[in-house]
């Protein structure tokens, strides 16, 4: 896939989800500086990485997740915004995953998602029969 029309989706992403760009230094416990969205997800989804944390002249940043492997941002607009995306593999279990992104020098900042089990079972993740008619866990099985 071009890398315009990967750029253009996450720009749409940008726009659709109403994402700022923060201002300030980034840290290791600084997790405001970095998103990934959609922010739930099911196996085989295409996800976006976005951080602000490399700074206004950054070019490039790398990332590793826990679910979806290598990724690498690329600049998008102005303002320090890098972004880029990954698949979570078809295989990933449900439970919640982090992507590592690291910037030249020393900066490292981290993001988390959630895998849930896929659509067909609600976004929740859970079965449409878990629960009652108020709402509660129900006890049958």
């Amino acid at each position: 896939m071009p890398t315009s029309r990967v750029l253009g989706g996450v720009a749409m992403a940008a726009a659709v989800f109403g994402l700022t760009v923060p201002t300030g230094s980034a840290s290791a416990s600084d997790f405001s500086d970095a998103w990934v969205a959609p922010y739930y997800a099911v196996p085989g989804m295409r996800l976006t990485v976005m951080t602000t944390a490399c700074g206004r002249d950054a070019n490039y940043s790398k990332g590793q997740s826990e679910a979806g492997g290598q990724v690498n941002l690329l600049p998008l607009g102005g303002g320090g915004l890098l972004a880029g995306s990954f698949r979570v593999p078809k295989h990933t279990r449900p439970g919640w995953y982090t992507v590592t992104l690291r910037c030249p020098p020393r900066i490292q900042v981290k993001a988390s998602f959630r895998v849930v089990r896929g659509f067909a079972h609600g976004f929740s993740g859970l079965d449409c029969d878990d629960f009652g008619p108020v709402g509660r866990r129900s006890a049958k099985r």
